[in-house]
């Protein structure tokens, strides 16, 4: 299942901002409504300590006790507020009433606080929901305490977190009006890079592999363009290998064929000449050898064309006997027939009976190659032997001919590639489709070339474990 659908870059990117924007701009937004509210609250308390401060003033002591100075009308005069009514009351340490225009009721814990420090509390009761001050008074002449206590609605205060939320809230959403355009304006301009570098490459033809200029890129889509420049240029390669691989194989293929169109064409004259004569015998077998060397490059160009093309290989057990039989069989009167010889070295000899997991007839195919180039280029005697190591089958074609150039042996592993020697029919095709199909077996080849040995030697190795 496929988490990850594809979808606009610029809808992901709006979606995203909007969303941050959003988020962020409501956490600012409950934030400042909170501090401004807590600040609010803070003031209305201060003013309402100012307003039972002002009321204490009223108070005078004497030897009887605590005495409230001024009438009841100064007294709703000192704590006036137009906006809310203020409630209030003056008791001493008895319950007695000194003034005052409402019952108001203290809290349980009220006797535990400090003589002259406020305390603030909500009340809710048959007069409303107030805010509610009270300050206790002491006189150190004079016996018990006096309670000041005044209240006010919180309609106020919830006026004034109304008024706070319109100011904060309205702004903040009529600022989204201006923020959004700006937003998918300011994401379309950002994206114009990577929209310019989508035209580039819409309006490049089919065969424009070159790569794509990283100086207007910018620096976030560097990485991908490097890398999708890299790419071009492997695909570049590959083209350009595909193309050397077709003109090669055309070139190759054009001597054969001309020469067998010349032999038919002789063929052909001769047989118009003289109807009653047999075919020319040596043109017959100029014939046979133009038509299995052209058989025996398409064969080769089969072969390397699968092995370039990762095809999965099956895999099973097999024992090394038969393999070194059939090439016994083969190989001794092809050798035979060329003066040279072919030896199968007792360490081979004696890994009859070992198994391996491979592919008999690619192991075959490329002992065969390594066999005929050795039979073609190297001197008038070929071995193979064989090395068991941990891990690895090593199987060695080893020739007595001249030693190769050290600075060829990379060119020897490139399609076409022959050496200075063309008196062969060779097409260069051997040893490339050998490395590539032992690559395909999970194995390696390599090339050697020893100062005290004669020759070159070709070793294949093959994992024991695949």
């Amino acid at each position: 299942m496929n988490l990850f659908k594809a979808e606009s870059l610029r809808r992901n990117l709006v979606l995203t901002f909007i969303w941050l924007w959003v988020a962020s701009a409501l956490a600012a937004t409950l934030v400042a409504f909170w501090l401004a509210g807590r600040s609010a609250q803070v003031s209305f308390d201060r003013i309402l300590k100012d307003d039972a401060l002002a009321l204490a003033t009223q108070i005078h002591w004497d030897q009887s006790g605590a005495v409230f100075a001024a009438d009841p009308n100064t007294a709703d005069y000192l704590i006036f507020d137009s906006l809310s009514p203020s409630r209030f009351m003056v008791i001493n340490q008895d319950g007695k009433k000194l003034v005052g225009n409402a019952v108001l009721t203290l809290p349980p814990n009220a006797d535990q606080q400090k003589a002259g420090s406020p305390l603030f509390f909500d009340s809710d009761n048959d007069i409303g929901n107030l805010r509610v001050v009270a300050i206790r008074l002491e006189h150190k002449d004079s016996p018990g305490h006096v309670w000041v206590v005044v209240g006010e609605s919180q309609a106020k205060r919830n006026h004034i977190s109304h008024e706070l939320a319109a100011a904060i809230f309205l702004p903040a959403i009529g600022l989204a009006v201006f923020i959004v355009p700006l937003l998918v304006a300011g994401i379309r301009y950002g994206l114009a890079p990577a929209n310019a570098i989508n035209d580039a490459v819409a309006r490049r033809g089919i065969n424009d592999l070159s790569p794509i200029p990283l100086s207007q890129v910018p620096v976030e889509l560097k990485g991908l363009i490097s890398h999708i420049n890299d790419l071009l240029k492997r695909v570049q390669d590959a083209v350009a290998h595909e193309r050397r691989f077709i003109s090669d194989t055309a070139h190759q293929l054009r001597t054969p064929l001309a020469g067998i169109k010349l032999l038919v064409d002789d063929l052909l004259r001769t047989s118009q000449a003289s109807p009653e004569d047999p075919p020319n015998k040596e043109v017959l077998s100029e014939l046979s050898t133009a038509s299995t060397r052209v058989t025996q490059l398409v064969k080769q160009l089969l072969t390397l064309a699968r092995s370039e093309g990762g095809n999965a290989v099956q895999m099973e057990e097999i024992e090394l006997g038969p393999i070194i039989e059939d090439l016994t069989s083969h190989w001794k009167p092809v050798f035979a027939n060329s003066s040279k010889e072919f030896h199968i070295n007792a360490s081979l000899r004696s890994l009859d009976a070992f198994k391996i997991k491979t592919n008999a007839t690619l192991v075959q195919e490329i002992l065969a190659n390594l066999i005929d180039n050795a039979l073609n280029y190297g001197g008038d005697r070929v071995d193979l032997k064989a090395t068991l190591q941990e891990h690895k089958l090593m199987l060695h074609v080893l020739d007595n001919g001249d030693k190769v150039f050290a600075e060829d042996i990379e060119r020897m592993l490139t399609p076409f590639w022959r050496g200075k020697d063309l008196s062969h029919h060779g097409v260069g095709l051997g040893l490339p489709i050998a490395q590539k199909t032992c690559a395909l077996l999970g194995g390696h080849l390599s090339i050697q070339i020893y100062p005290e040995v004669r020759g070159t030697q070709i070793t294949i190795e093959l994992p024991l474990k695949s």
